[in-house]
């Protein structure tokens, strides 16, 4: 064969290899990708979590009531989740495509590194909804069962990490009031990433901001409340994992609360979840 047609034949094989594994590997857990949004743009950083099984709710006996009972939940399928909760970076790019105001940063600087915060839960569903059109996938918020699944990574204890706190000076587990975390921040929200993910590769599951979830608010939790709320619908949506403001028993891994969902604040924000094909 001559060189330079060996070289085409290589050439196209590899293609056809990289081509073939594409599928595989965007279902792959722990597999990290974004999606490109046009004009050398990308949304937010995602990461690929496993299909699999957990009981949901308090499995220590210090949680509250609605909380229990403890509820087994199956997740069929694989999905990709934010690694980090939505930054105002990423907010950025929405905001300039559909001339959207941007929220109230609160003036901490350095806020494109932050968390967006002052949203309601109605505008974080227009948020996923612009970037389902714009990249041609299903982006939704998470439902509450899993947001759970996702928290938790495998763990049943009181928090992702373990049953205590243990989040000393000089390596703090989250972000929180408590959690020893940097008097730089304490009366705001952290930059993202800033602290260790959880064995599902997810960044402040606990602490920094509480995050929107798609379910509406049900106490006692019984298990039926898996699925998005309707857009028509104003009962409160279930938020998670406590913020920057919370102590640290606001950050375990069933720790629900409500909130209505025009609601806005400055401890509040969410991250995205990702349907696969």
């Amino acid at each position: 064969m001559a060189a330079g047609l060996k070289r085409q034949y290589l050439a196209t094989l590899m293609l056809l290899g990289l081509l073939s594994s594409a599928p595989a590997q965007a279902q792959t857990p722990g597999h990290v990708f974004s999606d490109p949004l046009g004009e050398n743009k990308q949304g937010p950083s995602l990461i690929v979590l496993p299909a699999g099984h957990y009981v949901l709710g308090d499995h220590s006996g210090r949680g509250n009531h609605n909380e229990r009972p403890l509820t087994p939940i199956e997740i069929n399928r694989p999905f990709a989740m934010g690694r980090y909760e939505v930054s105002f970076a990423d907010w950025q790019q929405y905001a300039a495509a559909t001339a959207t105001l941007m929220p109230d940063n609160e003036g901490w600087g350095l806020s494109a590194q932050r968390p967006v915060i002052n949203v309601s839960w109605y505008q974080a569903v227009a948020y996923c909804q612009w970037l389902s059109k714009v990249t041609g996938q299903r982006y939704r918020l998470p439902t509450e069962a899993e947001w759970e699944y996702a928290a938790r990574a495998g763990t049943d204890s009181y928090y992702w990490w373990g049953e205590q706190l243990d989040s000393p000076e000089t390596q703090p587990r989250a972000h929180c009031r408590g959690c020893a975390t940097s008097r730089l921040i304490q009366n705001k929200s952290a930059f993202i990433g800033q602290f260790n993910a959880n064995a599902f590769g997810l960044h402040d599951t606990a602490g920094n901001v509480w995050e929107w979830t798609a379910s509406r608010f049900v106490s006692p939790f019984d298990g039926s409340e898996r699925v998005a709320a309707g857009l028509l619908d104003n009962s409160p949506r279930t938020v998670r994992g406590g913020a920057w403001n919370s102590g640290p028993s606001y950050l375990h891994s069933s720790q629900r609360d409500m909130k209505q969902p025009q609601h806005t604040n400055y401890a509040l924000g969410f991250r995205v979840l990702r349907e696969l094909p």
